[in-house]
C-alpha cells in the first residue's frame, strides 16, 4: 500500500470510529448551528462513492481467473480507497442531516443504518481485500451485496427527496394513459389542485418526509397544517401560510418549493390562490364556477372541455406592457390560453392603493374580469373602475365601499357579475341595478339589506340576486367590525374610528387588552381618544346572530419629537429600511416582514442614540417591535434605557427583560415595550434592545439565533 492510500484510509477509518460512537450515544447529540451546513452538504458527496463503490463491485463480478488482464491490482485498491472515504464522508453528512426537522419515518432509519453499514463493509473489505481476490467465490459474493446495498440504500433516499416510489415510478403506468375526468363532472380539489400538490409539494411532505411537520397527502392532513399553523386563513391580506409562500422571492429560504426544486407555474399558484380564496372547499365541481373564475380558465386548459368560449373582439395587450405591470400582490393572468381577454387579481390589503387600479388602465381594453375582495377599496375608486370598458365580472367582496357611487359602474356595457357581498351597500342602491345594461347575477351575502329586502329583491327581477341560504333556524356569524383609522401613531387630537357595513350592529370594545365581550365591554359610539399606547380589540354583536371574530390593532401615542438618530450597532442589510431614520419617522410597521419599515438584527444587538436639540422632561420609552415565530422573529430578551444630556455620561434609567417564550404562537404582533422611569430632563437618550441567542426546543429553528425587529421609538 502507497502512502497516500494509507492515509485516506486511516481517514475513512477515523470517521466511521466516530460515526459508530455518535450512533451509540445519538439520543444525546445536538447537531451543532456550525455543522448544519455539513449535514446540508450530503445531497453532493453521496454520488461520487455510489459510483465508484458500483463500478469497483461490478469489475470484481466480471474477473474470472487469476492473472486475469482484465484486472489492475493498483487501480482496483485506488478506485476501492477513495470509495471508501468517500462513503464515509456521504455517511457522517448524512447522519448529521438526518437530525433536522422533517425526516421522521422509518424510511429515514432503514436509511440511515444502510449507509452507515455501507460505510463500515467498505472500510473491512479494503482492509480484508489482500483476503478476497477477485476471482473468489468470497469475493463475488461480498461484490454482489455491496451491489444489493448500494441500490436499496439508493432507492431509500430517493423516496425521501423525491417521494415514494422515486426509481420504480417511470416503470408503473403512464399518466398518460389515465381516463380523463368529463369536464361536467371535474372536482376543483380532486382533479386540479390535488395533482399540483403531488406534483410539487409531496415530496417534501409525505408520511416519510414531513418538512416542517405538515403532511399533504390527504384532504385532513391539509386542512390540519404543520407546526407553522393552518395552511390557508382568508381573514389574512395574503391567504395565509400556503399562498404567501408561493409569492416569496425564490431566494428567500421559507419560498416554496425550495430553491432547486421545481417551481409552480404561474397559472399553477393563480388555481391555488382562487382556490383558497374561494374557500378552499373539497366538494366544489368546476361546472359550478362562471367562465371568468380563474379556475375555470385554468380547468379549461389542463381538462379540456366542449363550452365555447366569449369571442372578443378587441385585441390582445403587448406582453411586455402586461409584464411591467405584475407585481407581488396585483397578478395579470389572459383569461385562458391564447386568449386576449386578462384578469386581474389583489392579494394584498396592506400594500393596496388606489393608484393600483389606476394603474391598470393601459389594460382598459382587455380587463373583463378584476377580483378586489377584502381590499380598502374606497366609494371614489369606482368611478376608477367605470373606466374599464370590457369588464365582464367585477368581485367587491368585504371592501370598504358603501355604494354611493355604484351607479357609476352602469357606464359598464358589458359587466354581467357584480359581487358586493359584505359590503355597507343598502336597498337604495341595490335598486338601480336593474337599469345595468347587461347586468345578470348579483351577490349580496352579508350586506347591511335585511331579510325582507332580499326577498324582495328576487321577486320579478331580471337580475339573479344571490343572498345565501336562510332559514328560521339558521345562525350566521357577522364579519368582523372594520378599524377605520389606519396610522398607529396618533397625535393629540387624534382618535380611533371604527365600523360595520351590516345596519343596527353593536361595536364592543376594549383597550386594557382583555377579550371583548357581548355584555359588559363598552359599547362603539363615537371615535376613541387614547392617553397613552393602547391596544385596541373589537367585536361586532346583533341579535339574531353569532358574534364576530375579533380584530385588534396596537396605537401608539405620539411623543416628543427626536431630532435624530444614531444608530450605534450595524443593522442587517436585508432589513435596513431606512436605517436610523426609521426610528422616528411617524409611522410604526405592519406585522409584515418584508413591508420595508423594520430594521433586522440577528448577530448584533439592538442600539440607538436619539438626541433632542432641546432638554425634554421624559419619563417614558416606547420601543416597537415585532413577533412573527414562523419567521424566526422574536420579542428582545432584554431592553436597556439610558438617559442624560452627554453622550458620554449616560445613567442607566430602565430595564426590561421579556422573557423567552415557551409556546410557539401562530401569526404575526407587534409588541410595545414601555421603559417607565423618574420624570427627568434629557438630551440623549440611548436603547439597547437584544436578540433572542438561542432558540427554544419547541421551535423548528431550535439552536439558531432569534432575529429581532425593532422600527419606532416613542419618549413621552
Amino acid at each position: 500500500m502507497s502512502d497516500w492510500k494509507g492515509y485516506v484510509y486511516n481517514i475513512a477509518f477515523f470517521l466511521n470510529g466516530l460515526l459508530v460512537f455518535l450512533l451509540c450515544f445519538e439520543s444525546r447529540f445536538t447537531v451543532p448551528q456550525w455543522m448544519q451546513s455539513v449535514g446540508r452538504m450530503h445531497p453532493l458527496v453521496l454520488h461520487f462513492p455510489l459510483v465508484v463503490l458500483i463500478l469497483y463491485s461490478l469489475w470484481v463480478l466480471i474477473v474470472r481467473k487469476p492473472d486475469s488482464p482484465a484486472w489492475n491490482e493498483e487501480l482496483a485498491d485506488s478506485l476501492l480507497v477513495i470509495g471508501t472515504v468517500t462513503a464515509a464522508v456521504a455517511a457522517f453528512s448524512g447522519f448529521v442531516l438526518s437530525h433536522e426537522e422533517g425526516y421522521e419515518s422509518g424510511t429515514l432509519l432503514w436509511h440511515k443504518w444502510l449507509g452507515i453499514a455501507i460505510s463500515v463493509a467498505a472500510v473491512a473489505w479494503y482492509g480484508l481485500r489482500k483476503s478476497l481476490s477477485p476471482w473468489t467465490i468470497g469475493a463475488k459474493a461480498v461484490a454482489g451485496a455491496f451491489l444489493v446495498l448500494l441500490f436499496v440504500g439508493g432507492h431509500l433516499g430517493g423516496n425521501l427527496t423525491h417521494g415514494e416510489d422515486f426509481l420504480i415510478s417511470p416503470l408503473g403506468p403512464s399518466e398518460e394513459t389515465a381516463p380523463q375526468v368529463a369536464f361536467e363532472e371535474a372536482n376543483v380539489y380532486e382533479h386540479l389542485v390535488k395533482p399540483v400538490i403531488e406534483q410539487k409539494c409531496l415530496s417534501c411532505h409525505n408520511e416519510e418526509k414531513s418538512k416542517g411537520g405538515l403532511q399533504m397527502q390527504t384532504q385532513a392532513l391539509l386542512a390540519k397544517g404543520g407546526k407553522g399553523g393552518v395552511l390557508w386563513d382568508t381573514t389574512k391580506a395574503d391567504l395565509g401560510l400556503l399562498i404567501s409562500r408561493l409569492h416569496l422571492p425564490l431566494e428567500d429560504k421559507k419560498h416554496m418549493p425550495p430553491r432547486g426544486k421545481v417551481q409552480l407555474t404561474e397559472d399553477e399558484v393563480v388555481l391555488l390562490a382562487a382556490w383558497v380564496k374561494g374557500g378552499s372547499r373539497f366538494d366544489q365541481l368546476v361546472s359550478s364556477l362562471p367562465p371568468q373564475n380563474p379556475i375555470y380558465s385554468y380547468a379549461q386548459n389542463v381538462l379540456g372541455g366542449d363550452r365555447t368560449e366569449e369571442q372578443y373582439t378587441f385585441s390582445a395587450a403587448s406582453a411586455d406592457e402586461v409584464k411591467k405591470l405584475n407585481t407581488n400582490y396585483r397578478l395579470i393572468k389572459p383569461l385562458s390560453a391564447g386568449s386576449p381577454a386578462l384578469f386581474v387579481n389583489f392579494y394584498n390589503r396592506a400594500s393596496f392603493k388606489s393608484q393600483d387600479i389606476e394603474g391598470l388602465l393601459p389594460l382598459k381594453e382587455q380587463i373583463v374580469s378584476m377580483d378586489l375582495s377584502k381590499m380598502p377599496v374606497k366609494d371614489e375608486d369606482i368611478k376608477t373602475l367605470a373606466q374599464f370598458p370590457e369588464l365582464r365580472r367585477l368581485i367587491l367582496n368585504f371592501t370598504d365601499i358603501t355604494g354611493a357611487n355604484l351607479a357609476e359602474l352602469k357606464k359598464l356595457a358589458h359587466l354581467r357579475e357584480l359581487s358586493l357581498s359584505g359590503t355597507g351597500i343598502t336597498m337604495a342602491h341595490v335598486k338601480p341595478l336593474d337599469g345595468f345594461p347587461a347586468l345578470k347575477r348579483v351577490y349580496l351575502w352579508s350586506t347591511g339589506i335585511g331579510p325582507i329586502e332580499l326577498e324582495t329583491l328576487k321577486k320579478g327581477r331580471k337580475i339573479a340576486f344571490e343572498t345565501g341560504f336562510r332559514s328560521d333556524t339558521l345562525v350566521m356569524a357577522l364579519n368582523p367590525p372594520v378599524i377605520v383609522t389606519e396610522k398607529q401613531l396618533l397625535g393629540k387630537n387624534e382618535a380611533i374610528t371604527l365600523k360595520h357595513q351590516i345596519a343596527g350592529t353593536v361595536i364592543r370594545y376594549t383597550l386594557d387588552g382583555s377579550d371583548p365581550d357581548s355584555t359588559q365591554s363598552p359599547i362603539y359610539e363615537k371615535p376613541i381618544a387614547i392617553t397613552g399606547n393602547t391596544n385596541l380589540k373589537a367585536k361586532a354583536f346583533r341579535s339574531g346572530w353569532y358574534g364576530s371574530t375579533m380584530v385588534s390593532k396596537q396605537f401608539f401615542k405620539e411623543g416628543y419629537h427626536i431630532d435624530s438618530a444614531q444608530l450605534i450597532t450595524p443593522v442587517d442589510q436585508r432589513y435596513k429600511a431606512k436605517g436610523a431614520a426609521s426610528l422616528f419617522d411617524g409611522k410604526v410597521g405592519d406585522t409584515e416582514r418584508v413591508s420595508g419599515t423594520w430594521l433586522g438584527y440577528v448577530e448584533n444587538d439592538f442600539q440607538s442614540y436619539l438626541f433632542f436639540k432641546k432638554p425634554v422632561r421624559a419619563s417614558l420609552v416606547t420601543l416597537s417591535t415585532l413577533q412573527n415565530h414562523g419567521s424566526y422573529i422574536f420579542a428582545p430578551t432584554r431592553i436597556e434605557v439610558w438617559g442624560g444630556t452627554d453622550p458620554k455620561a449616560l445613567k442607566l434609567l430602565k430595564v426590561i427583560t421579556p422573557g423567552i417564550p415557551t409556546a410557539y404562537i401562530p401569526g404575526g404582533e407587534i409588541l410595545a415595550y414601555e421603559a417607565g422611569f423618574e420624570p427627568q430632563a434629557l438630551s440623549c437618550i440611548k436603547v439597547v434592545a437584544k436578540p433572542l441567542a438561542k432558540i427554544p426546543d419547541w421551535h423548528q429553528g431550535k439552536g439558531n439565533k432569534g432575529w429581532l425587529f425593532v422600527d419606532e421609538i416613542m419618549v413621552n
